[in-house]
C-alpha cells in the first residue's frame, strides 16, 4: 500500500511539473527597446497548442503577422508598434494596452478573430482597422483616431463590435461597413466625413452612443443597408443625421435624438426606403413613409 502511495505522489509531481514547465513555455517577454521582436516571439510560440502570451515593452518598429490561434499581446499601457499587425485566420486573439502607428493600416484581419482592449490606433497611414473575410474585431476601451484612410473598415461578410471606444478626426468614414455588420455602444463617433457609412450592411447603434460633428452625415446608408438605433444620439453633423438610399430603412426604438443637424435629420433619398419610428422622436424628418408614432 505504502509503494502505492509513492507511485502516485511521484506521479502528481511530475504531472504538476509539466504542467508548469507548459505554461511558462507560453508566456514570452519582449523589450523593443533591447532590440527583441514580438514577430520573433509569435515564431517561437508556434511549436505549441498552448495558449501564448507576450508582455511587450518599448518601441517596436515591425509588421506582425499572427497565424495561430490564442495569442495574447500585452503591452503594458507603454508599448508602441510602428507598424501593421496582421491576423491572418487567427481565432482567440488579444491585443491590449498598446499604441498602434505608422505606415499603412493599423491593424489587419482576414478570416480571424480579435479583440482589441484599451489600444490606441492613431496616425497610420492607411485605415486603422481593418476586417475582412468574414472576420470578427471587437474594439473595447479604445481609440481610434486621425488615420489618414479612415477609422474602422469591415468588408466581405465581416463583422465589427465597438464598445466605449472613441473614433474621431478622419478625414474619411468613421466607420465604414460594405457587405457587413457594425454595433456601436456606449461609444462617441465625431469629426469624420461620415460618422458611419454602410453598403449592403446592418449597423445597430445603442447604449448612449453620440454620433456628432461629423462633416457629412452621421450615418450614411445605402443599397439594402438596414440600420437600428436606441438610446443615442445623432446630433450637429453637417448635412444630414442620417441618409437613407436604395432601399435602405431605419427603425428608431425609446430614447433616441436626432436633431441639430445641418440639412435634415433623416432624409430618405426614394421611395423605396423608409423610416419607421418605435418610440417617440423630434426631428427634421424627409421620408415619404414615415409616421411618427409608429404602432409597436
Amino acid at each position: 500500500m505504502n509503494n502505492v502511495c509513492l507511485r502516485i505522489t511521484v506521479a502528481m509531481i511530475t504531472s504538476i511539473g509539466l504542467f508548469a514547465t507548459s505554461a511558462s513555455a507560453a508566456n514570452r517577454t519582449v523589450n523593443c527597446d533591447e532590440g527583441q521582436s514580438i514577430q520573433d516571439a509569435v515564431e517561437k510560440g508556434k511549436g505549441s497548442a498552448a495558449p501564448l502570451y507576450i508582455d511587450v515593452s518599448g518601441s517596436c518598429e515591425e509588421v506582425v503577422t499572427i497565424t495561430r490561434d490564442d495569442v495574447t499581446i500585452d503591452g503594458g499601457e507603454t508599448a508602441t508598434v510602428t507598424g501593421t499587425i496582421n491576423v491572418d485566420g487567427g481565432r482567440r486573439i488579444n491585443i491590449s494596452a498598446m499604441t498602434i502607428t505608422g505606415s499603412g493600416p493599423g491593424v489587419v484581419v482576414a478570416a480571424g478573430y480579435l479583440k482589441l482592449r484599451n489600444v490606441v490606433i492613431t496616425g497610420n497611414s492607411g485605415t486603422g482597422v481593418i476586417a475582412g473575410l468574414s472576420a470578427y474585431v471587437g474594439v473595447l476601451k479604445s481609440t481610434v483616431s486621425n488615420n489618414d484612410q479612415g477609422g474602422v473598415l469591415a468588408q466581405d461578410g465581416s463583422s465589427v463590435f465597438v464598445r466605449n471606444t472613441s473614433i474621431n478626426g478622419h478625414e474619411g468614414d468613421g466607420i465604414r461597413l460594405s457587405q457587413a455588420t457594425g454595433t456601436v455602444g456606449k461609444s462617441i463617433i465625431s469629426g469624420n466625413f461620415n460618422g458611419i457609412e454602410a453598403l449592403t450592411g446592418t449597423v445597430v447603434i445603442e447604449q448612449n452612443t453620440t454620433i456628432s460633428g461629423n462633416a457629412n452625415h452621421g450615418i450614411d446608408a445605402d443599397f439594402h443597408t438596414s440600420v437600428q438605433i436606441s438610446d443615442s444620439a445623432i446630433t450637429n453633423n453637417g448635412v444630414m443625421g442620417i441618409k437613407l438610399e436604395l432601399d435602405s430603412g431605419l427603425v428608431t426604438f425609446d430614447n433616441v435624438s436626432i436633431s441639430g443637424n445641418g440639412d435634415l435629420d433623416v432624409f430618405c433619398g426614394d421611395t423605396e426606403s423608409s423610416f419607421q419610428n418605435l418610440g417617440f422622436i423630434d426631428a427634421d424628418v424627409e421620408c415619404t413613409d414615415f409616421d411618427q408614432f409608429a404602432p409597436l
